[in-house]
């Protein structure tokens, strides 16, 4: 028993000892009714008071409790809080909470669509490949519980005619599994129509001629294992970012590894520095930008100074195989839209999220007293792989037709310079009997010049004696008298 409770006790045996005493001494002035309906009083009071602490009691017990149970309640919706959105601090617990994790999810889901893995390329005949899903898929798909089949690859969606009908258009993959045991993309194959899907096999043929060194590859047996999505993976500054590297004001995407970059575009050709320049930009993709970067490839980094509140959902929807954005850049695909609303509120508390904007956003709350300017970054124009592999497709097309009609003059002018050489030859034979025949014509005509000097002398000769002959005659004739 508690002191309180031995006080109490006291506190009655006093109350009934003077109870008695008060009841001895008036009992001659009071009747026996009174007498008894007192003491029924003075139990009932003490009865009262006996349950009024009972009550108080369990009053005070209940009242701390709620009031520890209240402490626990903030604490767990203050810790639910930061599990969902993260807390303001450029820490691991922001990028791991809920909210921004599944938004991520979901972009990158939005991004990517649906994903066949470890597909096992069977034959490729007239330009038409069969692919098989692999058995520990179809096991995993059809509920056998193997164990040995790998949480990723049970992940993806099955090869079926609802998941791959007749006529889908998909982009292949030639897939790699990595040291973590997980299949990735390694090399672009093409762009594939499925023409049929039945039992977990499907057959596909390019919706485009291939490219010679898609079709080497796979004519090669790199390509055993395919992967096909359904949209074709968009470009990303944080997939080239080294593995485990963290966002820092130095590098906002994370650290990049040069060596790893190196190794990505080493085929590029290295002429005119195309190579380099192209490391370089995904290197300093997230650094500090320089007085020589494009403005279009410069972004601002501030620091929030007043609540400035964005809308970035749009009120239409769409879904990705239209857009993702509208042309004022806010969301219009639903699954990039907030759940908790289309508007988002810059506060002073985000610095430590590295608030990026583009320039004309940033000087214009610069400019409005809401922010104030931390660094410029230089952030790398992503690339519209779709459209650069379609664009690398016509040009090779047209880089075939050129390549033709080049062949084509070629011979042609390989030809004309037969033709030439044929003239050519014959002109100096023709020449050669030219020279011959003028040689003898120069022969002739030296002979003929040589009598012609020998007659013109005979004749000077001749002219001397006719003129002396004639003189003679005239003389004679002068000298006879008629």
């Amino acid at each position: 028993m508690g002191l309180g409770g031995i006080l109490i006790l006291l506190l009655l045996l006093v109350s009934l000892i003077v109870f008695i005493y008060i009841i001895v001494m008036t009992a001659r002035g009071w009747g026996v009714l009174h007498t008894i309906l007192l003491c029924f009083l003075f139990i009932e009071c003490w009865v009262f008071m006996v349950f009024a602490a009972g009550v108080q009691d369990r009053r005070v017990r209940y009242t701390k409790e709620a009031h520890l149970a209240q402490a626990k309640a903030e604490a767990a919706l203050k810790e639910t809080t930061r599990l969902l959105y993260g807390t303001f601090e450029a820490s691991q617990d922001a990028r791991e909470a809920v909210v921004p994790v599944r938004g991520m999810v979901r972009r990158l889901a939005a991004a990517r669509g649906r994903v066949w893995r470890q597909l096992l390329l069977l034959q490729s005949d007239n330009n038409q490949y069969m692919l098989e899903l692999s058995a520990g898929r179809r096991a995993a798909a059809a509920g056998d519980g193997l164990e040995e089949v790998e949480p990723a690859a049970a992940a993806a969606p099955l090869a079926t005619v609802d998941s791959l009908p007749a006529e889908l258009v998909v982009y292949a993959f030639a897939e790699n599994v990595g040291e973590d045991g997980l299949p990735r993309p390694e090399f672009y194959l093409g762009e594939f129509k499925i023409l049929q899907s039945q039992a977990g096999q499907v057959t596909l043929a390019p919706t485009l001629p291939l490219q010679s060194f898609q079709t080497e590859y796979i004519a090669s047996g790199s390509a055993d294992s395919w992967m096909l999505y359904e949209l074709m993976p968009v470009d990303s500054h944080d997939a080239f970012a080294a593995e485990g590297s963290e966002a820092t004001p130095e590098a906002i995407f994370g650290r990049m590894d040069p060596e790893t970059i190196g190794k990505l575009f080493a085929d590029v050709p290295t002429e005119n520095g195309l190579q380099q320049a192209i490391i370089d930009s995904y290197v300093r993709d997230g650094a500090r930008a320089s007085a020589d970067d494009e403005l279009a490839a410069v972004w601002v980094q501030v620091n929030m100074l007043r609540d400035h509140e964005i809308d970035v959902d749009s009120g239409g929807v769409a879904s990705a195989t239209e857009t993702y954005y509208d042309i004022s850049g806010r969301s219009i695909d639903s699954r990039l839209k907030r759940e908790d609303g289309p508007k988002v509120t810059l506060t002073e508390k985000m610095n430590n999220e590295l608030i990026v904007l583009k320039e004309q956003v940033a000087q214009e709350l610069i400019a409005a007293g809401k922010a104030e300017l931390v660094q410029r970054i230089y952030v790398r124009p992503l690339n519209d792989y779709e459209e650069a592999f379609n664009r690398n497709i016509v040009r090779a097309e047209e880089l075939k037709e050129r390549i033709t009609l080049v062949q084509r003059e070629t011979t042609e002018i390989g030809k004309a310079n037969e033709l030439g050489n044929e003239m050519i030859t014959f002109r100096q034979v023709e020449n050669q009997k030219l020279t011959n025949d003028l040689q003898g014509i120069q022969q002739e005509v030296g002979v003929l010049n040589n009598s012609l000097t020998e007659a013109n002398k005979q004749l000077d000769s001749l002219k001397k004696q006719l003129s002396q002959m004639y003189r003679t005659i005239q003389a004679r004739r002068n000298q006879v008298p008629l």
